[in-house]
């Protein structure tokens, strides 16, 4: 008996056009680039199969391996900059303002660009949708000042449960003294 279940929420971090158009050139780029090498790399390797020497057989195969590794991350570089612009434009279109109270915060490893990190445990409830909750990793710069209790904004799109959350409101000045 299949039963029906929402989708698992997801934190979106929003995709502008240049972003994507630049993942999707840069995509493109190494699939056709990677893609055209292993196709020369198999020809010559068939081609040259029998001959005697047959280093190129073992280096010709390798060499076919790792293009067509770099196509397909190419490939894979682009759809997913593709997608990710995709929902990030649906949830501009389709989603409703609500908030993130922050439940729980801890640390997480860093990024693979040494961006430190913090785990959020956040509840996320808003009009239009079931509330629920969610952890996420997102960058300690943005993040660093959230506590628990914390009332973040978001923005959740109700049918998928996509969701961005923006930073914490700057506390207000100190009053200044007569």
């Amino acid at each position: 008996m299949a039963t029906a279940h929402a989708d698992e929420p997801v934190l979106l971090d929003p995709k502008g056009p240049a972003i994507t158009a630049i993942a999707c050139a840069v995509g493109a780029a190494l699939f056709l680039g990677a893609g055209g090498a292993c196709g020369y790399v198999v020809a010559r390797t068939v081609a040259e199969f029998g001959e005697t020497g047959g280093g190129w057989t073992w280096a010709g195969a390798g060499l076919a391996l790792l293009a067509a590794f770099v196509a397909s991350v190419g490939w894979s570089t682009a759809v997913s900059a593709r997608a990710e612009r995709r929902a990030t434009l649906q949830l501009a279109a389709l989603g409703v303002d609500a908030s993130a109270l922050v439940l729980a915060v801890a640390s997480a490893p860093p990024t693979n660009d040494h961006h430190f990190q913090v785990r959020l445990l956040m509840r996320v409830s808003g009009p239009g949708f079931t509330p629920f909750e969610c952890g996420a990793e997102v960058p300690r710069y943005q993040f660093g000042g959230a506590t628990p209790g914390t009332v973040l904004p978001a923005r959740v799109n109700p049918i998928t449960r996509v969701f961005t959350i923006d930073r914490p409101p700057a506390p207000p000045p100190p009053a200044p003294e007569v």
